[in-house]
Parts: C-alpha cells; structure tokens; sequence
C-alpha cells in the first residue's frame, strides 16, 4: 500500500531470495481495507480471518440444506443447524478462523464449490476455483477436488460427450483465469516459473519423486493424530478422526448393500475428499494447517451418517435424532474448550508490550518476524537473512553496521536450535552465525531489558508452553555510527 505496487516482497527480507509473484495477490487485496481500517495490527488480519469463517459456516449451513431438502426436509431441518453448530466448534475450524491466513478463505471456496457443482453449476466452481488461484497455492486442492467431483463414473457415461462436458467447461474456466494470474506473475518476474519451482523445491521438496510423496500422506495422519509438528500449532483432533472414519465406514457399507437414499451425495463427497488427497500427493508439501481443507466434507458425512442411523431406527426416531446432535455437538466443545484452556493466559499484547519497554516502532531491529506488529515498516529485519551472509560474503557485524540496526531482540530460542542442529534448521536457516553473533553482542552491545515469555519467545512447537522458561533478550547496539 506504501509503495503503490503490487509486485513487492516483504521488507523484513533483504537477504533472504524473494521474487514477487501474483499467486496471493488477491488475498494481499482483501488484506488492505483492513489494515486501512483497523491499521496494521494481528486484530486486523484475524478479523479477516475471522469474517470468512463466519462465511464458510452459512455456506456450510446452504450445503446441508441443499442436501437434505433433496429429500423431503423443505421444512424446518435439524441437520444443517445441528452440522453448522458442530463444525462451529470444532477446535481445527476455530484456529484456521483466528490464524490470519488463508487457509479459511479457501474453505469458503471449497463450500462454494461444491455447491455449485450440486446446483450443476460447473462453470460458477471454475470461476471460483480461478478467483482462488489469486489467493493461495493450495487453490490446486480445489482444483483437483471439482475434477474428481465432476469427473465421468462408469464406462457408458465416459464413453459420452456430454458427461465430459461440465468437467471440459470447469477446466475452461479455471485455466483461462489462473492464466492470467500466471500473466500478471511474469509481468512481475519474467523468471517466473524457474524462481517458483525453485523455491519449492528448495523450501517444501515439492520435486521429489510421486512414490515418495504418496508414501508420505499415511505419516501425515499420523503427525496430526500424535500432534507432531515443527512450528505449526495442532490442536488434538482424534475424536474428530474416529469420528470421521467410523461415519465414513457407516456409509460405505450402507451403500455397497444398497440401503442408503444419500447415495449419490455420499460418492460426491467421497469423490471430493479423493480430488483433496489426491493434489496433496501431487504437491507434496503436507501443512499441517491444510487438514482443515478434509473438515467440511467430513462433517458433511457425519451428519449424512446420523440421518441413515436415525432412519434404520425408526422408533422414536426424533429423539434419537436429537439426542445424537446434542452429543456430538457437546463431545466437540468440550474437546476444543480442553484444546483452548492451556493458551488463555498468554497475550500478544504483552509480549509486544514488554518490547515497547525499552524499544519504539521506528528503531531499526534485527528480531524475530513475530514481533513485527509492532514496528513500523520496513523497520525490522528476520532472522532468516543471517542464514545467507556467507552467500553475500558479509560478517555478522557488517551486516548489522550496514542496515544500521540499532537493537537485536534474541531469544535463547536461537542458543537452543544452534546447539540441536541441523534439526530445527528448516525454521530460519543454517545457523552457522551463531557464535559469530554470541561475540558481536558480548563486544559491541548492551542488554537493556530481557523477559520470558513461553509462547512467543519459542516457535518450536515441543517447546511451547512446556517446562522449560525461555528468555527474550533485547541488546543495544553501540557505537552505531
């Protein structure tokens, strides 16, 4: 907004390789009226976040209505309520609401997508799958979802032109815009492509072999059933596992004997969670924040689960009907109260606040990027470029000498990865400067204030909120000039 151009990189990036590309440009976009109105602050991007939570659950309300009203639910039906109310709860859709990224703006696409293509309205899913190209490279998911979704079951309708034609008229669409966002990318970089696929590859392992990939996806479960990661938060999931293998299982054999009137809704949605995996091979790179993206369709069968229950038992089915919706909606909240309850005492606030003790927004600083909140702009520098200074033939000192950086804010976070690497150092690079760094602060600066802090004094997701204290220290930079 500042520059007056989109094809920018982050300014807390200078040595660390940025090119700018059009791949977020719309999420970018949807950035700015917030920060115009509630300037650049967390609450600003998390209200976002916030506000296309709300919307994916009206969309998800209109999906279970749609699918319920098929069948003689036009009145007032408790399953779209009772689903909308459940998902609501559910502790990995509350953090994907509060995380300030993009993830939840995509699962509105996923439910505007799939209810297009239950309307029959294949070209509405291409131009929304297109209009996600624009937000995030995990658009491919959507993609690959609405082709699995409308692709031709069966050998007669694959052997007829017109099955091929709604999914022949969504890849239309949806490749005509993504071009132009692609357009719009090389109109930033004519390097493009070769600068994309290098940083995935380099960042993500996105060109490793397919076989490698695809016997990855089983310990990606896996992961977040043990609730294993590196820096990314994840919340404890299992009963919504077994939830949604046990409902999946209830269906599938409800089908395969021919005793479920949700069938084709049932494979629809099969068919999607299939398309999601499916791109997640593809791509390779397993977020552990992208699991959001199967939580919608599997809720979908949850509820489609509880409605086949309730019609094989008959008797007093309104009862068992209510009561199965009261349970599973009390069983998620209380697992994403326990999920919650650990984190309430912790605030950004105070951590930034302890950092304005002895720190203002317009001193330059070289500090973790979670702290950026609070500076002005183009004010701080990450870590991550310290890992590139041997590449540009700079010391530790000359570099700090050079962007005229007047505070370093380090936790001992960074004494922790240096004296355990290389495991943690995906998480800002080689930190081969370390002792280099340990020495400029000894020699060349003063410790002016220090704090603990054991949510955001530490990325290292084991390590967070765990017994052992971490400490932010801030050091002054003397003789700057």
């Amino acid at each position: 907004m500042e520059n007056g151009d989109l094809g920018v990189t982050e300014t807390f990036y200078d040595l660390k390789p940025r090119y700018p590309h059009a791949i977020k440009i719309l999420f970018h976009l949807l950035q700015m009226p917030m920060l115009a109105l509630f300037q650049y602050h967390i609450f600003s991007f998390r209200l976002l976040s916030l506000i296309f939570g709300c919307i994916a659950l009206i969309l998800f309300y209109f999906l279970l209505k749609a699918i319920f009203d098929k069948f003689g639910e036009e009145r007032f039906c408790e399953y779209p309520l009772a689903g909308t109310v459940f998902l609501s709860a559910d502790i990995q859709f509350i953090y994907a609401s509060h995380f300030a990224r993009q993830e939840i703006i995509l699962v509105c696409c996923i439910l505007a997508c799939i209810l297009a293509v239950i309307k029959k309205r294949s070209l509405t899913a291409g131009l929304i799958t297109g209009l996600s190209v624009g937000l995030h490279p995990n658009s491919f998911l959507i993609g690959t979802m609405c082709a699995a979704m409308l692709f031709p079951v069966g050998f007669k309708n694959m052997r007829r032109l017109k099955s091929w034609k709604p999914l022949l008229g969504y890849a239309g669409i949806t490749s005509m815009i993504a071009a132009f966002f692609v357009a719009v990318s090389l109109s930033f970089d004519r390097s493009f492509f070769r600068h994309y696929f290098e940083y995935g590859s380099s960042e993500f392992d996105v060109g490793a072999p397919v076989t490698d990939k695809v016997t990855e996806l089983p310990y990606f479960f896996l992961k977040i059933w043990y609730q294993v990661s590196g820096t990314y938060y994840v919340p404890n999931v299992r009963f919504e596992f077994v939830l949604f293998g046990l409902a999946a299982a209830f269906l599938l054999l409800l089908l395969i004997r021919g005793k479920m009137r949700y069938g084709a809704e049932f494979v629809l949605v099969g068919k999607g969670l299939v398309g999601i995996l499916t791109g997640m091979v593809l791509i390779g790179r397993y977020n552990q924040t992208s699991i959001i993206f199967l939580f919608p369709l599997f809720s979908t069968m949850v509820f489609l689960a509880v409605s086949c229950m309730t019609d094989i038992l008959r008797k007093a089915k309104k009862t068992v009907r209510n009561i199965m919706n009261i349970v599973l909606i009390m069983a998620v909240t209380s697992i994403s109260a326990v999920n919650i309850a650990p984190w309430l005492h912790f605030s950004y606030e105070d951590y930034i606040g302890e950092i304005a003790k002895t720190v203002e927004p317009e001193n330059k600083v070289l500090a973790n990027l979670n702290s950026e909140y609070y500076f002005e702009n183009g004010k701080l520098l990450d870590y991550r470029n310290l890992s590139y200074l041997a590449a540009e033939d700079l010391s530790v000192e000359e570099y700090i000498r050079k962007n005229k950086i007047e505070y370093i804010i380090l936790s001992d976070e960074m004494d922790l990865i240096y004296s355990q690497r290389p495991v943690w150092n995906m998480i800002y690079g080689n930190p081969r400067y370390m002792e280099e760094l340990r020495r400029f602060l000894d020699e060349n600066c003063m410790p002016v204030h220090e704090f603990r802090n054991n949510l955001y004094g530490i990325r290292i997701i084991p390590y967070i909120n765990s017994d052992r204290d971490f400490t932010v220290q801030i050091f002054k930079v003397k003789d700057l000039f």
